[in-house]
């Protein structure tokens, strides 16, 4: 049984809308300006448009049954799809003239189309359904992708991100060509333009508990480094400590840097903080940890001076 991806998710939200008439033909004008193939017979020309998800495919078939006369059929493709999905065909007549004009399929930059926002939006959603991927969201990296094969519609797609202050990259890929978003919080953006809320919140959540984890990780790396730092010191002064007690001057130091020197040998690992716990506890001596500094400094200056 094969795995229902994040990108599937997406565009079943996005069937599931109820769209004015309006925005009905943004998507077509976008889905088919991005896919459409017109096949030439005897018989005629047939349009066809093609997508692994079925539920895209009925519902642009529902939408040309809307708003033009057609005749048309939905058939499962014979070629065998790399990714092993079944691809959808949707034949059908049109008229040429009337469906290139209403849809305005022959314009770098369909006016009519695209009044005002709520159309732009429209129209990526076409270009999400007839396009786009999500990469797993599973995963440490997200990145959203919209493909065509015609590179005026992908720039006009990046224009209108652009309106909507989101940058995207376009790159060319052998003879296809890919709109590109890598930044997790912008794929966020993206899906919250087109209207896609419930996957913008799933991946939201994805996001947060990655960056949360990942916090955590980090600050276990650093509790682990900072324990190595004070284990490391520890020893240090221990060697010294070991050195100077030895010596005439060891004994002519105050009381508090001997108990120091006694809590360090018998606590190599202790933290400052432990040790002025120590000093408390054991001696009923309140010390700070700017005073506990000074003791070792003092040995280090102890150790130097019998070299």
């Amino acid at each position: 049984m094969l795995h229902h991806t994040f990108s599937e998710d997406i565009k079943d939200e996005l069937c599931h809308f109820e769209y004015l008439s309006c925005n009905k033909k943004a998507i077509l004008s976008s889905f088919l300006t991005n896919l459409l193939m017109i096949n030439f017979s005897n018989n005629g020309e047939e349009w066809e448009l093609r997508s692994q998800h079925l539920p895209t495919i009925k519902l642009i078939s529902a939408f040309l049954s809307e708003l033009f006369k057609v005749h048309k059929k939905i058939l499962v493709s014979k070629e065998k799809a790399l990714n092993k999905h079944r691809a959808y065909k949707l034949l059908f007549n049109i008229n040429h003239k009337e469906a290139v004009d209403s849809l305005q399929l022959n314009e770098t930059y369909p006016k009519r189309i695209l009044k005002n926002s709520i159309d732009k939006r429209a129209y990526l959603v076409g270009a999400f359904l007839s396009g786009g991927s999500i990469g797993s969201i599973d995963k440490s990296q997200y990145h959203l992708e919209i493909r065509s094969n015609k590179l005026n519609y992908l720039r006009l797609i990046q224009k209108l991100l652009h309106e909507f202050n989101l940058s995207i990259t376009l790159l060319q890929r052998k003879n296809t060509y890919v709109l590109y978003i890598k930044k997790a919080i912008d794929v966020s953006d993206f899906l919250k333009i087109i209207g896609a809320n419930v996957a913008m919140q799933h991946l939201e959540d994805k996001i947060i508990a990655r960056d949360y984890y990942t916090n955590l990780r980090r600050m276990n790396n650093l509790d682990v480094a900072n324990l190595n730092k004070t284990v490391s010191a520890g020893q240090t002064q221990i060697q010294m400590i070991n050195k100077i007690r030895k010596s005439n001057e060891f004994k002519n130091q105050p009381d508090k840097f001997k108990f120091y020197c006694s809590i360090r040998l018998q606590n190599p690992e202790a933290s400052l903080k432990e040790i002025v716990s120590i000093f408390n506890n054991k001696y009923r001596i309140s010390i700070t940890r700017t005073g506990i500094n000074h003791y070792v400094i003092k040995i280090k200056e102890l150790f130097k001076a019998l070299l």
